[in-house]
């Protein structure tokens, strides 16, 4: 068990800000609140998972590797 009481898990990366590390189950509130708080930063919602969001610059290539994409 982690130090924080949480099961353990994947931990992803915050696209807004790459020092949160937020465990999987916790990942869709995080990404919803974190882009409140920099409206200035523009991204695009996955079309295979709405909880990724995606620079315009990787957007592509995120499609292509995708784990979620039907094609993987």
């Amino acid at each position: 068990m982690s130090s924080h009481g949480y099961d353990d898990g994947e931990y992803l990366t915050c696209p807004f800000n790459s020092a949160h590390k937020v465990i999987s189950n916790h990942f869709k509130h995080h990404i919803l609140r974190c882009s409140q708080h920099h409206p200035e930063m523009k991204t695009i919602k996955c079309l295979f998972n709405g909880a990724h969001k995606i620079t315009p610059l990787h957007y592509h290539d995120h499609l292509c590797e995708c784990p979620d994409s039907p094609s993987c």
